[in-house]
C-alpha cells in the first residue's frame, strides 16, 4: 500500500482542495489532539490551529521532498507545534497573562546552586501584575512597551520558555511540548528572565534619558 504522505502529494498535485481533504483525513486528528491535550485551549481554538496549520502545508507542500512517512509526519509536526505556540502567546496576551504566577524569589533562591553566577536583581518588572501590564489605559505605557521590546530581543526558544514558566507549566512539561532536554532547563529560564529585565531595564533608562 502506498505511504500515507505519497497518496497526500499525488492528491495536491492533481487539486489543492482534494489535497487539502486528504491531509485533513489521514493526519488532522492527531494535530488537533495534540494541540488539545498538550496546550491550553479550547477545542474551537484547536480547529483554528489546525486549519491554520492545512493552509500553510497546502501552500508549500510541492516545494519540498520526503524520503520516508516519518520525515513527513516530523516536517508536519514542527509545522503544527509553531503555529499552536502562536496560538497560546496570542491567547496568553489576550487573557491577561498573570506575571505573579510564579514567585520568582523563591525560584531562584530554590536553584542558586545550579545558577551561581546569573544576576537577579529586585525590579519593578518582577513584581508587576497582568492587570498593571495590560490594561488599556496602561497598555502604551514605557514598561509595558520596553518589557515588549526586550522579548522580541531573545531567542524564539527563550521566550518561549518564559511565557510557558509565567502560565505556571512545569520545566517537565515545557520540555515535552518543545522538544528540548529539561537537563538545565530551569538555568536557562533564569537566564532568559534575567536578560529580558536588564534589557527592559536599558531600554526604559534610553528611553528617559
Amino acid at each position: 500500500m502506498e505511504a500515507k504522505y505519497l497518496q497526500v502529494i499525488a492528491k495536491y498535485q492533481e487539486d489543492l482542495k482534494g489535497g487539502l481533504s486528504l491531509l485533513y483525513e489521514l493526519y488532522g486528528r492527531s494535530l488537533y489532539q495534540y494541540s488539545l491535550k498538550n496546550w491550553a485551549l479550547d477545542e474551537e481554538e484547536c480547529y483554528e490551529v489546525l486549519y491554520k496549520t492545512l493552509e500553510t502545508v497546502g501552500k508549500v507542500i510541492l516545494r519540498n521532498e520526503f524520503d520516508s512517512e516519518r520525515h513527513f509526519q516530523n516536517w508536519l509536526f514542527k509545522i503544527h507545534r509553531n503555529n499552536t505556540l502562536m496560538a497560546v502567546r496570542a491567547k496568553m496576551a489576550k487573557e491577561q497573562i498573570e506575571f505573579k504566577l510564579v514567585d520568582w524569589q523563591d525560584e531562584f533562591a530554590a536553584t542558586e546552586e545550579d545558577s551561581e553566577g546569573l544576576e537577579f536583581e529586585h525590579s519593578p518588572v518582577l513584581n508587576m501584575g497582568s492587570t498593571e501590564v495590560y490594561e488599556e489605559e496602561t497598555s502604551q505605557s514605557p514598561l509595558f512597551l520596553a518589557l515588549e521590546k526586550a522579548l522580541q530581543e531573545i531567542s524564539e526558544t527563550d521566550r518561549d520558555i518564559l511565557l510557558l514558566r509565567m502560565n505556571n507549566y512545569s520545566y517537565d512539561d515545557i520540555a515535552a511540548m518543545l522538544g528540548i532536554e529539561n537537563n538545565q532547563l530551569k538555568v536557562r529560564f533564569l537566564r532568559a528572565k534575567a536578560k529580558v529585565e536588564k534589557k527592559t531595564l536599558g531600554i526604559i533608562k534610553e528611553n528617559m534619558s
